[in-house]
């Protein structure tokens, strides 16, 4: 069949992100197992960590020295990548074992006349170019997650010629792995793909997929609708892959659970098309699902992903006390939970459906002997159950085949592996350690072949490493605070080790370290939300309202409403004798008229400076001066949550992403490009993002207000009011406030269109206020004024003048407001009374 050329302006400074490209290609790629350095100093932080080149990426270099990459002359690109908003050609993902993933891509290139084109190419990966047939790139740095930058020049002819790129990437767990492509001088260029159907059906297709969009962010037991903000003028048939999808444990931006299904579901897409009917969410588990759209013509095969949030009746255990909620924990996890060790160990611990247990440790096993990333997290709830049931219960053979894979694990990086699994973050570390410790004391006298140490030994080891963990979160607190991601694979290790180490002194801390824990939990805690700003964030979590592990454990420690489905750690939980602290309830729920003020640093020499402002109906949550006006990651910098809705949640945050529901770090809404100047002043947080140092990010900073579940709502051109029950938020933008007319969300984003800005949310009560008009009248007559040249923002507040400097920070009355305590220790005040430490309340 003949091809047709189908063209696309290409404007300067614009990057090319339409490509047919072959599928992926990917090699298990694992190198020379060996010692690695052991350069884990107890310092933690967020963000990207030196680790060295490991196994498999030196086995790489060593393969790139020697090979010649080629054109190969059966290419094949029967899939389209359309970026849409995004410049990226982007592919980031995450694999458990090193793999090494390539895919070839083409496009044309059209010129009128001959002439010298310069394009700058930023990758992640390896990339190489052939312009007609003639390599013209080779950029081979492979920098894990570490962008490469460089620049060339293309003789284009008067007419069409045809680029192909080569892209790989190693991917070792999380793999940023993309390339941009921008046109840097050139001429009324144009970019193309020759393909085997008409110009008018590749672009309409293009705008429809890019068009197409869930009616809601949130479903409750209803049908997941389709819209679609473009109507072609040919019919298009669009089908939901109902099949391709990743493990369940990848801690990516999307949690997936229980979306594969037996028949196609599909829908047509034309001028008359009002929405369609996936499919209804009722009894699917509490979450946020991927949503891969297709469009296939001949053989050809075009592409969109999204995603949203399903959210069914919570299970109100409220009324039950403790005992009554772990026990209920660990029948329903029995009944419907997850495919996980955690839920045999509930099966264990209730003398209940042995078979179930034995499929789930058999199932257990495999991560653990292929030495999967998070495999720590795996073999955590096998020590506890070898511990307690060990030739009890399930088949001694069984057992055995547990036991042979404990005294065979890696436990620490000075042991041989080429595996990718993950011994730098804090949480990772706690739970290599206790995985270490239990397992040396379960097997004293035995050799671990991996290490060739006695279990004695690695006992001994695991308690030195453990003592240095305690001795640095005494010290500097979690660098991962808040997080609901990260604080239950904390919880896994802390009650593992404290419900099964037979050391007085380790089950003491990791117990004071759970108490202090829930503390924090039940603070930044309101109406069943675990909110507040946070060291690392995903998309699956802040979409997610109280479906996260964090809410499942908060719910059954705490009572409230409980969504099971995420319940690894809970099961713990339910499986110990561990009470929180009684201070919990009283952090939990404030009384009316009533307010809850709470300062602390976490993370490493005080860089997280938390403060939270909560009454009876919300709170605000924010860290200041974390790293500002440095490239982001995962932190999540402020946080408005409202007890009248689970889903009524505020944030603002600068993209580091324009894919939706894509997998970068940062991503589109969990994390920041650009750390932005934070502060907060009781119930007033201040932010001034400043992106000015960069070139190569995003141009705006946009807000979450989820005004289709609130009560009420205004907007105007600077400012947005909502009320959500009681709560009322107000939210100012030095820059005129752009909404999201289009796209997924719709109705809930708002832009801010600028490399420099300020912003500022005040939380209030209304029955301080009234009313939201009154509410309105009072943060306008804060009157808050930016001025750019002095990187400030000011409010009238009282008598005098609130600001905050990007520099010098915040300032009443020109007096600076120095951060207090410098203490990992929560201090607490209710009622505007004197910050004091926590356990002073509780004793």
């Amino acid at each position: 069949m003949n091809k047709n050329k189908i063209y696309w302006d290409l404007a300067t400074n614009s990057a090319i992100n339409r490509w047919a490209m072959s599928p992926a290609e990917e090699t298990y790629f694992p190198g020379e197992a060996r010692i690695m350095p052991d350069a884990v100093d107890y310092r933690f932080i967020n963000g990207w960590v030196e680790t060295g080149d490991l196994p498999c990426r030196e086995s790489l270099r060593e393969d790139i020295a020697q090979r010649t990459v080629s054109l190969p002359n059966d290419l094949s690109f029967p899939e389209i990548y359309f970026g849409g908003e995004d410049n990226r050609v982007d592919f980031s993902t995450f694999r458990f074992r090193p793999t090494l993933i390539e895919r070839w891509l083409t496009c044309s290139l059209f010129s009128e006349q001959a002439q010298e084109v310069e394009f700058a190419l930023e990758t992640c990966g390896g990339v190489h170019i052939w312009q007609d047939g003639q390599k013209v790139v080779q950029l081979d740095h492979y920098q894990r997650n570490n962008p490469t930058n460089q620049s060339f020049t293309l003789n284009l002819p008067a007419g069409s010629c045809e680029l192909i790129v080569f892209l790989e990437e190693l991917h070792e767990r999380d793999a940023s792995c993309y390339f941009v492509l921008t046109l840097k001088k050139g001429d009324q260029i144009k970019t193309g793909l020759s393909l085997e159907i008409d110009e008018d059906e590749v672009k309409e297709i293009e705008k429809t997929l890019e068009g197409l969009r869930t009616n809601q962010v949130f479903y409750c037991n209803e049908d997941l609708l389709i819209e679609a903000d473009y109507k072609p003028k040919k019919t298009t048939k669009v089908q939901l892959d109902t099949g391709s999808y990743p493990s369940e444990t990848v801690t990516m931006n999307v949690l997936l659970d229980g979306m594969k299904m037996q028949e196609e579901v599909s829908f047509f897409v034309d001028q008359a098309f009002s929405s369609a009917t996936l499919f209804n969410t009722k009894g699917l588990n509490a979450g946020c699902i991927s949503l891969r759209f297709l469009v296939k013509i001949g053989p050809l095969t075009f592409s969109r992903s999204l995603g949203t949030t399903i959210l069914p009746p919570a299970i109100d255990v409220t009324s039950l006390d403790l005992a009554s909620r772990k026990t209920l924990a660990l029948e329903t996890m029995l009944s419907q939970g997850k495919e996980e060790p955690a839920r045999a160990l509930a099966a264990l611990a209730l003398k209940q459906q042995p078979e179930l247990a034995s499929r789930l440790i058999e199932r257990a096993l495999l991560p653990i002997q292929e030495r999967h990333d998070c495999a720590d997290f795996w073999i955590l709830p096998l020590l506890w159950m070898y511990k307690s049931y060990g030739h009890s219960q399930l088949d001694p053979a069984l057992w055995d085949r547990v036991k042979h894979e404990v005294l065979n694990f890696r436990y620490w990086l000075d042991e041989p592996g080429n595996d990718v699994m993950w011994f730098w973050s804090e949480n990772h570390v706690l739970c290599f350690h206790v995985a270490q410790y239990l397992a040396g004391s379960l097997f004293e006298d035995e050799i671990f072949p991996n290490s060739g140490k006695t279990g004695k030994q690695h006992k001994a080891q695991a308690h030195a490493r453990l003592i240095r963990w305690f001795d640095s979160m005494d010290d500097h607190g979690l660098a991962e605070w808040n997080s609901a991601a990260y604080y239950p694979i904390d919880f896994l290790g802390l009650f593992t080790l404290m419900t099964n180490a037979e050391d007085d002194i380790l089950v003491s801390r990791a117990k004071q370290l759970i108490d202090q824990i829930f503390i924090m939990v039940a603070l930044h805690t309101t109406g069943s939300v675990c909110a507040g700003s946070q060291g690392r964030i995903y998309e699956k979590e802040l979409l997610a309202g109280p479906a996260t592990e964090l809410g499942s454990i908060a719910a059954i420690a705490f009572g409230g409403q409980w969504y099971p489905g995420y319940d690894r750690v809970t099961a713990l939980l339910a499986v110990s004798d561990y009470q929180p602290p009684q201070l919990c309830q009283r952090l939990l729920s404030v009384p009316a008229g009533e307010s809850i003020y709470s300062r602390y640093t976490q993370g490493l020499d005080h860089n997280a400076k938390i403060t939270l402002w909560k009454s009876a109906s919300s709170q605000l949550s924010t860290v200041s001066d974390y790293k500002t006006g440095q490239k982001g990651h995962q932190q999540h910098f402020l946080d408005v949550q409202t007890n009248a809705h689970p889903l009524a949640r505020f944030w603002i945050n600068h993209p580091g992403d324009l894919k939706v529901w894509g997998g970068s770090r940062p991503s589109y809404w969990a994390g920041n490009g650009v750390h932005p100047k934070v502060a907060q002043y009781k119930n007033i947080g201040f932010m001034i993002f400043d992106q000015r140092a960069f070139d190569d990010v995003i141009n705006f900073t946009h807000a979450f207000v989820p005004a289709p579940v609130c009560d009420e709502f205004i907007e105007e051109s600077h400012w947005l009011f909502a009320r959500s029950g009681s709560a009322l938020v107000g939210i100012y933008s030095s820059q005129a406030l752009q909404p999201l007319k289009h796209g997924l969300y719709a109705g809930y984003e708002w832009r801010a269109y600028n490399d420099h800005c300020a912003w500022l949310v005040i939380s209030g009560e209304i029955d301080d206020h009234k009313d939201l008009e009154r509410f309105r009248e009072h943060c306008l007559a804060h009157a808050p004024d930016f001025r750019p040249q002095e990187n400030q923002i000011n409010l009238n507040y009282g008598n005098g003048t609130l600001a905050l400097n990007y520099l010098s920070g915040i300032h009443l009355e020109g007096k600076p407001i120095p951060f207090a305590p410098l203490s990992p220790t929560p201090h607490l005040a209710f009622c505007d009374a004197e910050l004091i430490p926590w356990k002073d309340l509780s004793s």
